[in-house]
């Protein structure tokens, strides 16, 4: 096509099209105007427009309201004619066939739309191509087709005028156009129609077939093309050479007849795959209609990512989290994961996209779902951009609306499948804890079932709840006795920094307990307790600083640690006895 050099507006417009300017005229066909390539209220080069209105003319592009965005041509005041005319085109050797166009207008613009072409390159615009186009009565856009008549075959400059007559409605009244198409009959069009897979939503594992629809759009039968498969693994949104993964020899098509070509890939891996259908044809006289695309869902396994931790109930000043863990083996992108609550009586389900971009989980990691920022003031710990967890803030002030006497927390992937869902309750809180406000629930063994009462419980740490850590009352396999053991020991509790300080590590054979932590001497007299009836998971530690309950330092020599633990299920205590020594440097 040629180059075109702009043009000022005001050199362009005039009570009447000036013949006289001559600008090279359009042959690539299909064309296309949406008038988005110029800033407003400039019009495109080779577009002009009366006069009438205003001195700067009566159509002009604008911001306001445009079907495809940025822009669309604008005119007001349906009491005055005006006009707006095209470049010229050329149909030299060439059979014009439709001209597409939108138009939506205020209730008050009820003036006449005439479409009219030009054959002398605007002197005159003698053909009407229409009947009057009329307010549809509505002030949506409405897309009108008209026919291009066959006299305009062969003829080297054509133009287009939209032609309002003016002389009724409002003078506030506005009219809209947007959109404009012109395409031509070609000996040679084939273009593939329609990419069809099967099965819909493919599972992991599964191969995928594809069926492309390729109809000839030409006016002569058309052989001696190839049909190509392409999957766009680069992500481009285009079909590389290098993506191509099948190639099918096509049959002759007659015109305005189709046929299908198929061909098979591999298993996918779970996620979206964009995948291209594309007619190779030396003949072809229209490119822009020769690749068709299709998107290939795979859901994610169902499990793979679960429900792991719910603040349901936060304290004031703070807001709604959820957790997720990812148990499964393999990467997954949470791009347009979604969950969902309990629906209402009425049927309504608060729902809540996590994330619109590109995200990969690894397995292990964890991925905290917060309503706002809020979170961060007891768990400063999620800023860090070193972690293996995931965060997102949803930016909610209202929350997630999640029950306080229980509901759903429902987990869907991109396809929309159920990937995991949790009916939660209050009651799955330890019975011991008689204030459950601002403290998670936490999944114990996040291999066990969603939805066992068993696998859950009150977090154990002071803060409430773990986001993006090891749940507090984690338990993946429990040990057959409590055991305990001390680190360091001897130690010296001195104040001379080293070693002034012993840890005291415990494993319980149950998930949760009221434990009790007491050190005696070798007399057997209580000399400190470190914990009492606290409620912990089946593993913890506490720190003995080498200090009595009187805050004096304990004599050299051995003491005995005794833990009780009394285990909620099942009502047992549960002991173990250690030696710690007190030392100190020679």
């Amino acid at each position: 096509m040629t180059k075109l050099f702009p043009v000022s507006l005001r050199a362009i417009v005039s009570v009447t099209i000036f013949p006289a300017i001559v600008f090279s005229q359009l042959s690539s066909f299909p064309y296309a105007e949406g008038f988005d390539t110029v800033t407003a209220p400039t019009l495109p080069v080779g577009w002009t427009t009366t006069t009438n209105r205003l001195p700067g003319g009566d159509f002009a592009t604008s911001t306001s309201t445009p079907r495809s965005s940025p822009n669309c041509v604008l005119s007001t005041n349906s009491t005055i004619a005006q006009t707006l005319a095209s470049p010229a085109f050329d149909f030299t050797s060439r059979t014009p066939d439709k001209l597409q166009f939108y138009t939506a207008r205020s209730s008050t613009h009820v003036a006449g739309l005439l479409v009219e072409a030009s054959t002398d390159n605007g002197a005159s615009f003698p053909i009407q191509l229409a009947d009057t186009i009329r307010n549809p009565g509505t002030t949506s856009y409405t897309l009108s087709t008209i026919q291009i008549p066959g006299t305009l075959a062969n003829q080297a400059t054509v133009m287009f005028r939209w032609r309002l007559v003016g002389g009724s409605g409002g003078t506030a009244g506005t009219f809209r156009l947007d959109d404009i198409t012109i395409t031509v009959l070609t000996s040679y069009d084939l273009s593939p129609t329609k990419l069809t897979i099967s099965p819909a939503f493919p599972a992991t594992g599964e191969p995928v077939q594809f069926s492309a629809t390729i109809k000839n759009f030409g006016t002569q039968t058309a052989s001696g093309y190839a049909v190509r498969f392409f999957r766009d693994s680069n992500n481009n949104m285009s079909p590389d050479s290098s993506e191509e993964f099948a190639s099918v020899a096509g049959t002759s098509i007659a015109p305005s007849d189709s046929s299908a070509f198929f061909a098979t890939h591999p298993p996918l891996p779970s996620g979206d795959h964009r995948f291209y259908a594309a007619v190779s044809y030396a003949q072809d006289e229209n490119a822009s209609n020769d690749t068709v695309s299709a998107t290939v869902r795979v859901p994610f396994e169902k499990g793979s990512v679960v429900v792991n931790e719910i603040m349901y109930d936060p304290l004031t000043n703070q807001n709604e989290w959820i957790e997720l863990y990812h148990r499964g083996s393999q990467p997954v992108n949470i791009i347009n994961w979604k969950f969902s609550d309990r629906p209402t009586a009425s049927g309504g389900i608060n729902t809540f996209t996590i994330t619109t971009q590109s995200r990969v989980i690894q397995p292990g990691d964890f991925v905290v779902v917060a309503a706002e920022s809020s979170i961060f003031m007891l768990y400063p710990h999620l800023q860090s951009t070193i972690n293996n967890f995931q965060l997102f803030i949803l930016n909610r002030a209202g929350g997630f609306s999640l029950g306080n006497d229980g509901d759903d927390i429902i987990l869907k992937d991109l396809t929309n499948a159920t990937i995991d869902s949790v009916s939660y309750s209050p009651a799955w809180h330890h019975p011991d804890v008689a204030d459950t406000k601002g403290r998670s629930l936490e999944r114990i063994n996040p291999n066990l079932e969603s939805n066992d009462t068993r696998n859950w419980s009150t977090a154990t740490t002071a803060a409430g709840g773990s986001p993006g850590k090891p749940n507090t009352i984690i338990t993946t396999g429990l040990p057959s006795t409590t055991s305990l053991s001390i680190s360091p020991n001897p130690f010296s509790p001195d104040g001379d920094g080293f070693e002034d300080f012993c840890s005291v590590k415990y494993n319980l054979p149950a998930s949760t307990s009221l434990i009790r932590i007491r050190i005696y001497d070798i007399r057997g007299r209580l000399i400190r307790t470190l914990a009492n009836a606290e409620f912990s998971g089946a593993a913890g530690e506490v720190i003995w600083d080498g200090l009595d309950d009187s805050k004096q330092r304990a004599r050299i020599g051995p003491y005995v640690v005794l833990i009780e633990a009394l285990d909620s299920e099942g009502g047992t205590v549960h002991t173990a006895k250690a030696v710690a020594v007190v030392a100190t440097k020679l």
